[in-house]
């Protein structure tokens, strides 16, 4: 009656039923985990908003200062934190532009604390309705919490409070420093 596949089969989907309820338990386990980052975000030095011939488009580079204490994000359930500065502007073409211009992966907590001094821009500001001059634009320091098991967290995207947010205004004529890339 009983032969080796039943058996095996049984003792296949134990194993299989416990794994999940402890995965269900560490994931659940993980959104009662309190975390307070430290983070600041400044702008560094402006030092080009030009125009683009070749795509005729307009294109801004500046490069900032990244304080980020991101150890306290750290759990038994985190397996890598995907760090970003986006760029938020409105223009008269479209209410709302976001814009990713530098971004990195972290996959160990002794790396969480970033610290950046003059960094440059990964990612070009770049606005083909040629609308950045004279602009007001919001630069905010965000991170997304990959798991181990469980549901990716979206987190630091609140304006102000924590330092994650600066506001920078845009020049209103198209500039090159000379020490630009």
């Amino acid at each position: 009656m009983y032969n080796v596949f039943v058996r095996a089969n049984a003792v296949f989907f134990y194993w299989t039923t416990v794994i999940f309820f402890l995965s269900m338990g560490c994931s659940i386990s993980s959104f009662y985990f309190e975390s307070d980052p430290r983070v600041s975000l400044e702008l560094n030095k402006f030092e080009e908003l030009s125009y683009v011939s070749s795509y005729n488009a307009e294109n801004a580079l500046f490069s900032l200062d990244i304080d980020a204490d991101l150890t306290s994000l750290w759990n038994w359930n985190v397996k890598q934190l995907f760090v970003w500065v986006q760029a938020e502007y409105r223009t008269k073409t479209y209410k709302k532009n976001q814009v990713i211009l530098w971004d990195t992966i972290i996959e160990d907590p002794s790396e969480a604390h970033l610290l950046l001094k003059d960094e440059k821009l990964k990612y070009e500001l770049t606005s083909f309705e040629k609308e950045l001059r004279n602009r007001e634009i919001n630069l905010t320091i965000a991170w997304d919490i990959m798991p181990v098991v469980g549901v990716l967290k979206k987190s630091g995207r609140k304006d102000g409070g924590s330092g994650n947010f600066h506001q920078i205004k845009m020049p209103d004529k198209y500039v090159k420093l000379p020490s630009s890339r």
